[in-house]
């Protein structure tokens, strides 16, 4: 078995343009890289790797300035194995077959080692990947990345007292029975409506007294907007659950709490009121 070249076509010299064409320094074909200290082609490479480990001896059969090209390189080899040597192909270069064989078992190494670890890298049974194309299908289904619901809730307005607490007793009472109507009718809803409407009075509670400053009424005049943003994100994460495998499955007690913690949840989420 003839002994391997090493290939250097990664890198080469620092003078070497590596936008320019790649050719072969001694015959002018397309070259493959640098192989012994030199850009060669595949051809000329294996011509000085056996002419240097057999330690040839060749003659010009001509005057010994033949020029070597891609047609003509086998015809004088004296010639081609100058020029591989002009161009500054090296013999060092040249691995032995015990360095060709430790090689070839430090390549196999690599690669038993590199499909190892491939192996050992977790991978998703069928069962959760199902999962997670269901739950991506679901989450496209029931989110609007345009935002064009947002156009109908009901911008903040400057309100009176009386007015503002009109409105506030409104927004959390339609709040209350967007929540409530997301889920079938039955006579367990009504734990559901007031389920919302408790959180949606902690809110109340902790903005203050409308009159307490001109920030909290400019807070208050918010609310409208803000039930109206908050009733839209619960119907779309009760839209979103239903579509889970599984959740149609409880009972609506169950269903009614698990939507009302991830509410709160992302009440909770600061980046949500950033958004707001």
């Amino acid at each position: 078995m003839e002994a391997m070249a090493v290939s250097t076509s990664a890198q080469g010299p620092d003078e070497f343009d590596r936008n320019a064409p790649r050719i072969c320094g001694v015959c002018g074909d397309k070259a493959t890289g640098f192989h012994f200290n030199a850009m060669t082609c595949e051809g000329c490479k294996g011509f000085f790797r056996r002419s240097m480990k057999r330690k040839a001896s060749f003659t010009c059969p001509f005057n010994g300035s033949c020029t070597i090209t891609k047609d003509n390189r086998r015809h004088c080899q004296a010639c081609r194995l100058k020029r591989c040597v002009d161009i500054g192909m090296m013999k060092e270069f040249i691995l032995t077959d015990e360095e060709v064989q430790r090689k070839k078992e430090l390549i196999l190494k690599r690669k038993e080692e590199e499909a190892a670890r491939e192996a050992q890298k977790p991978r998703l049974s069928d069962e959760q990947t199902q999962i997670i194309s269901t739950l991506v299908e679901a989450h496209h289904k029931t989110y609007d990345d345009s935002y064009s619901d947002f156009a109908r809730f009901r911008p903040p307005v400057r309100e009176g007292p009386v007015t503002r607490s009109a409105s506030r007793a409104a927004s959390l009472h339609s709040l209350s029975d967007a929540s409530s109507d997301s889920f079938n009718h039955s006579p367990e809803s009504v734990d559901t409506k007031l389920n919302f409407s408790s959180l949606l009075s902690m809110y109340q509670e902790g903005t203050g007294s409308p009159d307490s400053s001109e920030d909290d009424n400019s807070r208050l005049s918010m609310l409208p907007h803000l039930a109206d943003l908050v009733s839209y994100s619960i119907q779309k994460v009760i839209g979103f659950a239903k579509m889970i495998p599984g959740f149609s499955c409880k009972r609506l007690p169950m269903r009614v709490y698990l939507c009302v913690c991830v509410c709160v949840l992302l009440l909770k989420h600061p980046v949500v009121w950033v958004t707001i």
